[in-house]
């Protein structure tokens, strides 16, 4: 990809990364506020804390960070179970 392309591009696809990030933090979250012990809680607060600054790492004006992020997003959300999953 030339730096051209991958400077112009429909904006969107950002906005696409954020709200699949906004599901997986929501899915932490809620794991987080669902611990039965204090260590589960630090874990999934410590997710949704990595996700979230992750994508703020992103860089909005390229295409290639953004459509690798969003990939990888879109990957972990469909691999998350509704329910947290025990910890080791």
């Amino acid at each position: 990809m030339t730096q051209s392309q991958d400077h112009n591009f429909d904006p969107m696809i950002y906005d696409v990364m954020r709200e699949l990030t906004t599901q997986v933090v929501g899915r932490y979250s809620t794991w987080e506020s669902e611990a039965a012990t204090e260590r589960e809680a630090k874990h999934w607060r410590a997710e949704w804390l990595r996700v979230r600054s992750e994508a703020r790492e992103v860089n909005p004006r390229s295409r290639e960070a953004v459509d690798s992020k969003t990939n990888e997003l879109r990957q972990t959300l469909r691999q998350l179970p509704t329910n947290a999953p025990a910890l080791p």
